[in-house]
Formats: structure tokens, C-alpha cells, sequence
């Protein structure tokens, strides 16, 4: 289960990759274009929002589970080992909580814009659910990791590095 599951995230961060190296290259060819007075490639900008939306959703599960998301540590460092440990277990119940609702309410969304069939109406129609499928499988992944990373917690000694084995971002 582990392996599969770390491929599933793995998978999406790759997918995250390279929407972020089709953002590159079509901004970059659509500046070059503009400049050039070759006019612009029709919904690049539209495309452009839609990948740095999805970038962001498919790479969060990633990022969590190697602890590479932004976090403010000058009040943890001053905590003791013993308190820290507790306040990394609390923020991962508070991420939890709002992981699982969040998730209700996507799933719900992305359900009746699928039932409607709903369209996006911008220089490209697009079906509104094919940019909402993302935001539940992510809060998804984000609700299964926030649980492992508190199960791991509750059944290690302090310490989190040891839940993912990840270095310190300080």
C-alpha cells in the first residue's frame, strides 16, 4: 500500500512538473510571438490560469508528505522537543479538519458540474468539471496524509523528521 500510494503522489507531482514546463514554454513562446507582432496563441491565457490552479492542487499531496510546504518555525524552535512534537500533531489535526471538509464540499461541486455539464465560456469552451476534477483528489490525498502523519506521530517518539524523512526546511 505504502509503494502504490507514494507512486500516486510521486505520479502528480511529476503531472504538476509539467504543467509548470507548459507554462514556461508557452509563455515564453507567447511573449515571443507578441513581440515579434505574430498576434498570441488563442487560450494560452486562459490555459496558463488553468495550469497554475492545477499545478498548485496535484503537487500539495506531494509536498505535505516530504514536509516541503512553508511553514513559520521561529515559534517552534523555541518550543521544547516534548511541545513540539504536540503542536506538529495539532497542526496535522487542524489540516485534517479542513482538509475533510473542504473535500466534501469539492466532491459536491465537482458532482453537479458533472450532472449539469457545465461549460467554462473564455477564448476555449472547456467543461467545468475537467478543471475541477483535481481540488477532490487532492484533498483526498491531503486527508489520507494528514491521518498517516498523525498515526505516525501518535506511535513514534518525538521527532518528525522521522515521519517522512525529510531534513528540516529552517
Amino acid at each position: 500500500m505504502g509503494r502504490i500510494y507514494r507512486g500516486i503522489l510521486l505520479s502528480l507531482a511529476i503531472v504538476a512538473g509539467l504543467l509548470l514546463v507548459f507554462l514556461v514554454v508557452v509563455i515564453g513562446a507567447e511573449a515571443i510571438l507578441r513581440l515579434f507582432d505574430f498576434g498570441s496563441i488563442r487560450g494560452s491565457v486562459q490555459f496558463s490560469e488553468y495550469a497554475i490552479f492545477s499545478l498548485a492542487m496535484l503537487a500539495a499531496p506531494w509536498l505535505l508528505y516530504h514536509d516541503g510546504h512553508l511553514r513559520v518555525t521561529i515559534v517552534l524552535d523555541a518550543l521544547s522537543e516534548r511541545t513540539r512534537a504536540r503542536v506538529l500533531i495539532l497542526t496535522d489535526i487542524i489540516g485534517l479538519a479542513a482538509s475533510a471538509v473542504a473535500l466534501r464540499y469539492a466532491f459536491g461541486v465537482l458532482l453537479q458540474s458533472y450532472q449539469r455539464g457545465r461549460f467554462l465560456f473564455d477564448d476555449v469552451v472547456v467543461r467545468e468539471w475537467l478543471l475541477q476534477w483535481q481540488v477532490p483528489l487532492a484533498l483526498a490525498l491531503l486527508v489520507i496524509e494528514f491521518i498517516r502523519r498523525i498515526w505516525l506521530a501518535l506511535g513514534l517518539p518525538v521527532g518528525r523528521a522521522t515521519l517522512t524523512g525529510a531534513q528540516d526546511n529552517a
